[in-house]
């Protein structure tokens, strides 16, 4: 508690004091809200103009990509060939030769495919391989004559009793003299190497028992393995007889190493014009 013992000095106590309450109410009362904000009323004219929408970015091009090179191949070494053992292949060729000699045909085959595997250019495996082939063709096979023919020659015709408009007709002409060529051929079983003979003979067949076959000429081909070829073979100019069969001609030659097909095709032309045909067949 204050004391004041001095005029002046209540005095001054009493301002003081009457400060002290002064703030002290002031401190009491609390501070006037504030008044509300009245927002402005916007007209059209004072509207603000919206800004224009700003374009979005395009996104960038995109380059097409480069389809990426595959990497050149690596080229390998290869392996080196292993060396050809040409002795190794002849020897296979001389046991198949033998093996063949003695008619093993087997064991030949054999000899001869091992040693085309050794080396498949190899001239002696090619043609044991062919031998073999053509010996069991051979072991079946035997020369068979086919079905004779002959003919006349052809020609054109002015008449012909008993039919109408057969001027310039070209026919042709029953033979003068019948008669067939007929081949022989030995022997009955080939293989590689063997000599093989064909006899070529003519037989008369005039029923008349008059007339003689004289021959003109003789023309042979023999067509192996489909290749067709000329044969040059000395005949005879003889004349056949009534009911008789006369040698023409000769040929032999030797059985090749490949074949698969033979054939024999003799034609025999007489004076008169006729012309005897016949075949001669490996089957």
């Amino acid at each position: 508690m204050i004391r004041f013992t001095r005029p002046r000095q209540l005095v001054a106590g009493a301002a003081l004091l009457s400060a002290f309450a002064c703030r002290a109410s002031e401190q009491k009362e609390p501070p006037p809200a504030p008044a509300p904000a009245i927002a402005p009323t916007l007209t059209p004219s004072s509207r603000p103009t919206p800004a224009p929408p700003r374009p979005l970015p395009l996104p960038p091009l995109s380059r097409p990509l480069a389809t990426p090179k595959p990497p050149p191949p690596t080229l390998s070494t290869p392996d080196p060939s292993p060396t050809l053992d040409r002795a190794r292949v002849a020897a296979l060729v001389v046991d198949g030769e033998r093996e063949l000699a003695v008619g093993r045909l087997a064991e030949a085959a054999d000899r001869f495919a091992a040693a085309s595997a050794l080396d498949p250019d190899d001239a002696g495996a090619r043609r044991g391989k062919a031998r073999v082939a053509t010996m069991r063709l051979g072991l079946t096979r035997r020369f068979v004559p086919d079905l004779a023919s002959s003919e006349g020659v052809e020609g054109r015709i002015k008449t012909l009793p008993g039919f109408d408009d057969v001027e310039d007709m070209n026919v042709k002409r029953a033979v003068k003299v019948p008669g067939r060529a007929e081949l022989d051929g030995a022997p009955g079983h080939l293989k590689p190497g063997d000599t093989y003979t064909v006899h070529i003979y003519v037989r008369n067949q005039d029923p008349k028992k008059k007339r003689k076959i004289k021959i003109a000429n003789v023309s042979v081909h023999r067509i192996v393995n489909g290749r067709d070829s000329t044969v040059a073979v000395a005949w005879n100019p003889l004349e056949v007889k009534p009911r008789e069969r006369g040698l023409v001609a000769s040929l032999s030659g030797p059985w090749g190493d490949d074949v698969s097909s033979w054939i024999l095709v003799v034609r025999v032309l007489s004076d008169g014009g006729d012309v005897y045909e016949n075949r001669l067949v490996w089957k």
